[in-house]
């Protein structure tokens, strides 16, 4: 099993680790914790296209989440653009409404994983920290589709960056 999916299931462990009496931390790290699942899911994909091995860990580490979200929202207005003329049903399609499936839950895991994080207000429910889980665990099931498309593969290359 990879390391984004061993994060996933990491997150649904933690999620019902106390699943009679909820803790506060094992919710909130099972938030977090879904979050880095996205990321190092779509830094592993892009950086299992640099053909040399050894420098696929340092190429990941240009990742940055501030750009990758930017580059997420922008993906999804132009899906969403695209999308306002009703255009008829094809392939293509298909695979942006993947793509962007893929491209909010990774928006939404980040600023749910900030709340987990830094917002200690908020009281967090079993059934979000379910709903979070389950947005990303369908973002996986959802990239497996369309991962050699290669709407697919430039959008993990504009998570480098804007430029």
């Amino acid at each position: 099993m990879a390391f984004p999916d061993d994060l996933l299931e990491l997150a649904h462990d933690l999620a019902n680790l106390h699943r009679e009496s909820p803790h506060q931390a094992s919710l909130r790290r099972a938030v977090s914790t879904a979050y880095y699942a996205i990321f190092h899911l779509l830094i592993f994909e892009a950086t299992a296209n640099w053909a040399r091995p050894e420098l696929r860990a340092i190429l990941g580490r240009c990742f940055d989440r501030g750009q990758m979200k930017a580059a997420s929202e922008t993906k999804v207005s132009q899906i969403n653009t695209a999308f306002k003329d009703n255009p008829p049903e094809s392939a293509e399609k298909t695979v942006a409404i993947h793509l962007r499936t893929v491209a909010k839950a990774f928006i939404q895991a980040q600023n749910r994983r900030n709340d987990a994080d830094y917002n200690m207000v908020k009281e967090w429910e079993p059934f979000e920290v379910d709903k979070q889980i389950g947005s990303v665990n369908e973002a996986f099931k959802t990239w497996s589709l369309i991962r050699d498309e290669a709407v697919a593969q430039a959008y993990l290359v504009s998570l480098l960056g804007r430029k």
